[in-house]
């Protein structure tokens, strides 16, 4: 049992990913089973959460800065496509699913609650500002990084939520088509040695 007294905000995070890993807590669950099976109060869940969204979003948020901490550490040493292929590779691993669920239903409430979810929709401009970073060392101009970027984030998302909605072997299909098709962007004039439609790497 982990002893409530002195329990600080990033000390609960830490032990709400030891409790149940990096996805954190389910979407389902309530304020009062996640408390039960860190051994606090719930109150302590209420003080630093506020609310069941409020915990989902602080979890998503430590998931996602973890997450830019390994997608930056090799952003440095890729391309703009390579580095689309890596998020892909990355956010539609099985393992990360229970995650992207709770993107998206923090995403939703973001939509009628902006203000509530500011630190979430500020957060969410960070994997665009990575993908503009490797569009510019690819000699991009910088409209045409930013735009690109917005672009490629906004795709990947999209297919990310179809993967969801319809988990089929299309839609990794589509996601290596659109990634291949970046390569336009890139001013080689060919595409990646991956063949449309074979399913990204490490899927």
């Amino acid at each position: 049992m982990r002893a409530p007294v002195g329990e600080g905000k990033q000390r609960l995070l830490e032990a709400l990913f030891e409790e149940f890993g990096q996805n954190g807590p389910s979407p389902n669950l309530s304020m009062r089973q996640v408390a039960e099976r860190l051994g606090v109060h719930h109150t302590l869940l209420t003080y630093h959460f506020g609310s069941r969204p409020g915990l989902l979003r602080a979890v998503l948020l430590e998931a996602r800065r973890r997450d830019n901490l390994v997608i930056a550490a090799t952003g440095d040493e890729l391309g703009f496509v390579a580095l689309c292929r890596a998020v892909w590779s990355f956010y539609s691993d099985p393992a990360h699913e229970d995650r992207t669920h709770a993107f998206f239903h923090l995403v939703g409430l973001a939509v009628y609650e902006r203000e509530a979810f500011q630190e979430l929709v500020v957060d969410i401009d960070h994997l665009e500002r990575l993908l503009e970073a490797a569009a510019l060392r690819d000699g991009a101009m910088e409209t045409d990084a930013r735009q690109q970027s917005i672009i490629a984030t906004a795709c990947l998302r999209g297919l990310l939520l179809q993967r969801l909605l319809s988990p089929t072997s299309e839609v990794d299909a589509a996601a290596e088509r659109f990634i291949t098709s970046l390569a336009a962007f890139e001013g080689e004039g060919h595409a990646p040695s991956t063949a449309v439609g074979q399913t990204p790497t490490g899927q």
